[in-house]
């Protein structure tokens, strides 16, 4: 028998990911009301005291997030392209939107990420985020998979999150010199600590590539 809680916590999972597989089409009130089930009033109100943010910030900010991401790790994806997919209709509106966010134009973001802009840009995202996972997380949603082994080179990140954009360039430089592309060598990230932790200087992640090549990735600064 269904709780209510379960009732509304699969109603949330839902949302989530209907925004997530439908960025493109930017995703209205109507229609997420409709996949919870719930009337457009009373769902905009729940949407927003959950997660914080109205729901058309939240849309905005997932898609400009995975269009930042796009343009991060997908190297040979044409910046035109990569608005159409975020459900722009001409890249020019697209950049104006991402410089008014990230204060960069997308193509200087593809070169040279500003990261604290990343981080002040997305922190509502991720605050949401996290709030509903603690909300509606249950150990039952995890699945362990078994995957074959896959050698990898890694590159630490340990300290302060404002140094991430240090390590992400010289992470791509060394994968761009090294001739690795994101399309054909399987990227990870690692998370060992907190997303924001006490202290701020024992943040820790790795990034990985897949490779079995016998190489040796820059040590940090």
């Amino acid at each position: 028998m269904t709780t209510a809680l379960e009732d509304y916590q699969a109603r949330m999972r839902r949302v989530l990911d209907h925004i997530d597989r439908h960025l493109e089409e930017a995703p209205d009130l109507e229609t997420l009301s409709r996949v919870a089930a719930f009337s457009k009033f009373h769902f905009h109100r729940q949407f927003t005291a959950i997660f914080g943010v109205p729901l058309h910030r939240y849309v905005q900010l997932a898609r400009m997030k995975r269009a930042a991401q796009e343009l991060m790790i997908k190297d040979a994806q044409s910046v035109t392209d990569i608005a159409m997919d975020a459900g722009y209709e001409a890249p020019d509106a697209f950049a104006r939107a991402f410089r008014q966010r990230l204060g960069q134009t997308p193509s200087a973001f593809r070169k040279s990420p500003d990261w604290e802009a990343w981080l002040s840009a997305f922190g509502p995202l991720d605050t949401a985020r996290s709030k509903i996972m603690q909300i509606i997380f249950d150990h039952t949603d995890v699945m362990i998979r078994e995957v074959p082994p896959t050698p990898v080179a890694i590159m630490e990140h340990r300290g302060n999150r404002s140094g991430l954009g240090d390590t992400f360039d010289r992470f791509r430089a060394w994968r761009l010199a090294a001739g690795l592309s994101p399309e054909t060598s399987p990227t990870f990230m690692v998370f060992r600590s907190e997303r924001e932790p006490a202290e701020p200087d024992a943040y820790s992640m790795d990034i990985c590539i897949g490779t079995d090549r016998q190489t040796l990735l820059p040590s940090r600064a």
